[in-house]
């Protein structure tokens, strides 16, 4: 059995420690930003709240960055906020998301942080289009730290742009599909951190970035509330605590009865409670 080192004595080492375990490819789907902005006591519309996420997002991508992930997927708007009727939230959804992430505050940041940042599938995207190609060519192109950002206004769409990817470029493999919609190859992603509900769908999975296990882990925090704490929980539980396969499997099976009550138990993940508007897992109960 390969060693497990000390939990405590790696949550608290330097940053560097965590580049030897950490996926080169990590997809953090945050949701709830106005539930984070409230809490924060900052107001749930208007430009301030706009103001208030776009730092929390550097600050969350600073710390995926720092623990060595080298491509960060972040699905960030779904075909439920672009269906929402809430007052100025709608109006100014698309503005917020094409300023926060290519206006001269963001393009400065990228340009000091090293980050090179992407529109996934920009190019398929009326509304972000121009926004894609000024990220393209304001940003330091060849950097170890890219951020992936990804907006799906219809469930729909995704498999569209993969076709329509695959039809223009005229792919034969996954390498060559990739190259027509990202511009690069990019590696599997290993890890999926979610928010509330644990749920997929084509918002959170962007075409062919899953391309073996993906190890899912979903936080109640909502916004880009992560910490360094929990993303090295994280990363802790997936190099050590998740990697179970064996190949000779004798007498595994049987290791269960030392522990019955633990196995038939019946616990069910993703059962929950409505807190309020909003579903959330029920209390902690010995």
């Amino acid at each position: 059995m390969t060693h497990i080192p000390d939990q405590d004595i790696l949550i608290s080492a330097p940053d560097e420690a965590f580049h030897e375990i950490a996926p080169s490819t990590l997809i953090y789907g945050a949701a709830g930003t106005r539930r984070a902005a409230a809490l924060a006591g900052v107001k749930t519309s208007g430009q301030a709240y706009a103001d208030w996420t776009q730092v929390e997002l550097f600050r969350t991508v600073d710390v995926f960055f720092r623990h060595g992930i080298r491509h960060l997927i972040m699905p960030m708007l779904g075909p439920s906020q672009f269906e929402e009727a809430t007052p100025e939230y709608h109006k100014y959804l698309w503005r917020w998301f094409v300023e926060g992430l290519s206006g001269e505050n963001a393009l400065a940041h990228y340009q000091n942080a090293g980050w090179q940042v992407r529109i996934i599938c920009s190019q398929f995207i009326p509304n972000v289009q121009r926004a894609g190609q000024r990220l393209i060519e304001n940003t330091p192109s060849g950097s170890s730290h890219t951020l992936w950002c990804y907006v799906v206004p219809e469930y729909h769409q995704p498999w569209e742009w993969l076709l329509q990817g695959v039809s223009q470029s005229k792919a034969t493999n996954r390498s060559e599909a990739m190259l027509a919609l990202y511009g690069e190859e990019i590696s599997s992603a290993e890890i999926y951190i979610g928010t509330g509900k644990p749920q997929m769908s084509s918002l959170q999975l962007p075409p062919l970035l899953v391309n073996g296990p993906l190890q899912c882990y979903w936080s109640q925090r909502p916004g880009y509330s992560l910490d360094q704490r929990q993303l090295r929980a994280i990363l802790y539980d997936y190099a050590y605590l998740r990697k179970t396969w064996k190949k000779d499997k004798s007498g595994r099976a049987e290791q269960a009865l030392a522990e019955r009550d633990l196995w038939e138990r019946g616990n069910v993940l993703g059962l929950g409670i409505r807190k309020g508007p909003s579903w959330h897992p029920p209390p902690f109960e010995d």
